[in-house]
C-alpha cells in the first residue's frame, strides 16, 4: 500500500472494510477505509458506489471540527477501487457501549448529543447533510465524540447517486419525511440524532416493527414508544422528534440546549431562526406523503420498497406501538382459528416442521418458541438472541431449525435437545431478518440488511461474497429445485445459484413495493405480495412474465404470502388484520377473509398435509385454522 502498511483489520461490512494502517512517512497510525466490491456487481453500480466513496472523502475534508472525523488523504489501488485515510479513533462506537453497558444517564447523553449537534452544525452550515445519523456513526474516544461515515452525505453542487426516490440511510433512524419519499435536509439529521440519543438513554429504539413496512410505517405515521429514563433530556427529544420538519430546531439550538443540560454552559437563548439550518440546506415543504413506491437502489437496478400509510392508527397504551386499525375488513364465523398463546409481544414468524409435528414461531420478546400442533402445547423455547427474533426455518430434514435476529446473527438449533448447534453465526453488519434452507438442505441462506449471504449448511462457511443488495432484504425464498433463490427489497430479484461462483441475476419488472415472495410446490409460479397497495401478484418462473391481473389481497398491503403443499391455494396474511385463501387455478378468494387476527397478520404457513393453516399476529398470538373443517379442498 505504498507509504501504508496494513497492521490489522478493525471492522469489515458488506460493502467496505477498515484497516488500522502505519503511515510510514509521517511515522503515524491511521484508519485506511477500503471499499469491497462482489465480482459479479455491474459496472454501472459499480461505478456509483466508487463515486460514493470518493464524495465522503470531499464531504469531510471540507469540514473541520473536532467532532467530525479528519480525512488526510484519499487514493485508489491497483484495481481502481477507492482508499479514504484517516485518522484513528482509538475507542468504541456508541452502538457498543449502550450494547455492552447498557442506557446511558442523562447528562452524559446530553454531552454526547451536544458534540454531534456541534458537528452537525458545522456541516449544515457548508451545506452538507450527513443523512446516516446513527450510533453505529458516532465513535467515542474518551471524552471526545467523533461523528464518522460520510459515505450518504449530500453535498452541494454534486450529482445525485442515486435514483430518484432512492430510500437512503438506516431504517429505524429515518426521518418522516425520507420514509415519506421527501429529500433528506439539515431537519432529517436533527430527527436521527434524537432518534439516536432516545436509543443512548432508554437502552431501546424509538420506534419498533416486526417488519421493514411496519417499521418504516412506524416512523412514518405513528408516535415513539412514551420515554421513560429520558426525564431532563425529554422535553429536548420531542422537540427533535417533531414530525413536521420545519418545526424542528436547528443543530445549532441543539448543541446549546443540550450543552446546557449536561452542564457544559449556562444556558442560552439562541436567536429566533424559523426553520433549521436555514443558512445552508433548507428544508423541504411539509407535505402530505406521496404514497408512490420508495426507489431503492438493488444489486442492479433500482428496487422499490413501499409503505402503506393512507390509514388510521391506533397505539397499543403499553408499548406506544402503532398499529392498524382494529376494525376488521371483514368478517368471518367467530373461533375458526384455534388461539396459541404465550409469546409477550408481536409474533413475527411461524413454520411448520417438514414432518407436521412440530411448530416454531419468533417474536419481539426474543424467544423462539415450539409448538406441539395437534394440541397447540408449548414443547419448550430456545433462548439465547439478544434482539428481537425476526425469521425462522427448518432444514429438510426437520433435525435443526435456524433463526435470525435484530442481534445481527443467525443461531442453529437442533429442535430436539433444544440446544444451540455450534456458534452463532456472524458476519453480517445488520439485522437478520431472513432466513432459508435450499431445498437440498445444502445451502443456508441468511439476509443481514443489504447483503444475503451463503453457506455451506453443514461446515457454515461461505461460499463467497455476500449478494449485494443497496437496501435492505425483507424476505427471500428458494425454487423447489434450488437452482434460484428470490429476495425482495421492493422488487424481486431472482439470483441463479448454479454457479455460487458467479451468481447471476434477473428481476421481475414492474414490481413496487413487494415484502413477500413463495415459489410454488412445482416451481412453476412466482407469488409476489405488495407491501403498499395489498396486490397479490402471480408470475410464470420461466418467462418471469405476470399470470392475468393482480388480485386484490387487502387495502391495507401484504406481509406474507405462501402456497398449499399441493399448489392449489395461495394463503396471504395482511395489514388489515385478515388472513386470505385464493384458489390458484380459478384466481378467486375460496371464502370471505379469515378476520380472527387484531392486529396485523405477519406470516402464514401450511402444515405439510394441507390441512392446516398456522398464521401470527402482531396481536401476539398465532392461530391454527382446519380447513379441512371449513369445507376447503385439501390433499388427499
Amino acid at each position: 500500500m505504498g507509504r501504508y502498511r496494513l497492521v490489522e483489520l478493525l471492522g469489515e461490512g458488506g460493502m467496505g472494510a477498515v484497516w488500522r494502517a502505519h503511515d510510514e512517512r509521517m511515522r503515524r497510525d491511521v484508519a485506511l477505509k477500503r471499499l469491497k466490491l462482489p465480482a459479479s456487481l455491474e459496472p454501472g453500480l459499480r461505478d456509483q458506489l466508487v463515486a460514493r466513496m470518493e464524495r465522503e472523502a470531499r464531504s469531510v475534508g471540507m469540514l473541520k471540527h473536532p467532532s467530525i472525523i479528519t480525512v488526510h488523504d484519499q487514493f485508489h489501488d491497483e484495481d481502481g477501487l477507492p482508499w479514504i485515510v484517516m485518522e484513528l479513533v482509538r475507542g468504541r462506537s456508541l452502538a457498543d457501549v449502550i450494547a455492552g453497558g447498557g442506557p446511558l444517564g442523562e447528562a452524559e447523553a446530553a454531552r454526547i448529543g451536544a458534540r454531534i449537534a456541534e458537528a452537525l452544525a458545522v456541516a449544515h452550515r457548508a451545506g452538507v447533510v450527513h443523512r446516516d445519523i446513527k450510533p453505529a456513526n458516532i465513535l467515542l474516544e474518551g471524552e471526545r465524540v467523533v461523528v464518522s461515515d460520510f459515505g450518504l452525505a449530500a453535498v452541494p453542487g454534486e450529482t445525485a447517486l442515486t435514483a430518484t426516490g432512492a430510500l437512503l440511510g438506516t431504517p429505524a433512524f429515518l426521518a418522516p419525511e425520507q420514509v415519506d419519499d421527501q429529500e433528506a435536509t439539515a431537519a432529517s439529521d436533527v430527527w436521527s440524532l434524537g432518534v439516536t440519543l432516545y436509543a443512548a438513554v432508554e437502552g431501546r429504539p424509538a420506534f419498533t416493527g416486526g417488519s421493514m413496512a411496519a417499521l418504516l410505517l412506524a416512523i412514518s405515521r405513528g408516535e415513539p414508544t412514551p420515554m421513560e429514563r429520558a426525564r431532563i433530556l425529554a422535553p429536548a427529544l420531542r422537540e427533535m422528534l417533531r414530525r413536521d420538519p420545519r418545526r424542528r430546531p436547528s443543530a445549532e439550538r441543539v448543541a446549546a440546549t443540550l450543552s446546557a443540560l449536561a452542564g457544559d454552559q449556562p444556558a442560552e437563548s439562541p436567536p429566533a431562526e424559523t426553520q433549521p439550518g436555514a443558512d445552508a440546506v433548507p428544508p423541504v415543504p411539509f407535505a402530505e406523503p406521496s404514497r408512490r413506491a420508495f426507489l431503492l437502489s438493488g444489486s442492479a437496478a433500482a428496487v422499490a420498497l413501499a409503505v402503506p400509510i393512507g390509514y388510521a392508527l391506533t397505539h397499543d397504551g403499553k408499548s406506544g406501538r402503532p398499529q392498524a386499525s382494529r376494525t376488521p375488513a371483514a368478517s368471518a364465523p367467530p373461533s375458526l382459528g384455534k388461539v396459541v398463546k404465550g409469546h409477550e409481544g408481536p409474533v413475527t414468524t411461524v413454520v411448520f416442521s417438514p414432518d407436521g409435528k412440530t411448530l416454531a414461531s419468533t417474536g419481539d420478546d426474543r424467544t423462539v418458541r415450539l409448538w406441539d400442533p395437534a394440541t397447540r402445547a408449548p414443547i419448550g423455547q430456545l433462548l439465547g438472541h439478544t434482539g428481537e427474533v425476526r425469521s425462522a426455518a427448518f432444514d429438510p430434514d426437520g433435525k435443526t431449525l435456524v433463526t435470525g435476529s435484530d442481534d445481527k446473527t443467525a443461531r442453529v438449533w437442533d429442535v430436539t435437545t433444544r440446544r444451540l448447534v455450534g456458534k452463532p453465526l456472524t458476519g453480517q453488519y445488520d439485522p437478520v431478518w431472513a432466513v432459508a434452507f435450499s431445498p437440498d438442505g445444502k445451502i443456508l441462506a441468511t439476509s443481514g440488511g443489504r447483503d444475503v449471504l451463503l453457506r455451506h449448511a453443514n461446515t457454515r462457511k461461505p461460499f463467497g461474497d455476500p449478494v449485494v443488495h443497496l437496501n435492505i432484504v425483507s424476505s427471500m425464498a428458494f425454487s423447489p429445485d434450488g437452482k434460484t433463490l428470490a429476495t425482495t427489497t421492493g422488487q424481486v430479484f431472482l439470483w441463479d445459484l448454479r454457479d455460487l461462483t458467479d451468481v447471476r441475476w434477473w428481476s421481475l419488472k414492474d414490481v413496487w413495493g413487494a415484502g413477500a415472495v413463495a415459489f410454488s410446490p412445482d416451481g412453476k409460479i412466482i407469488a409476489t405480495g405488495s407491501a403498499s397497495d395489498g396486490e397479490v401478484r402471480l408470475w410464470k418462473a420461466a418467462t418471469r412474465k405476470p399470470l392475468g391481473r393482480p388480485l386484490a389481497g387487502g387495502e391495507r398491503g401484504i406481509e406474507a404470502v405462501a402456497f398449499s403443499p399441493d399448489g392449489k391455494i395461495l394463503a396471504t396474511g395482511g395489514r388489515d388484520n385478515t388472513v386470505r385463501l385464493w384458489d390458484v387455478a380459478a384466481r378467486k378468494l375460496l371464502r370471505p377473509p379469515l378476520a380472527e387476527h387484531t392486529d396485523i397478520v405477519t406470516a402464514v404457513a401450511f402444515s405439510p398435509d394441507g390441512k392446516t393453516l398456522a398464521t401470527a399476529s402482531h396481536d401476539s398470538t398465532l392461530r391454527l385454522w382446519d380447513l379441512t373443517a371449513m369445507g376447503l379442498p385439501t390433499p388427499t
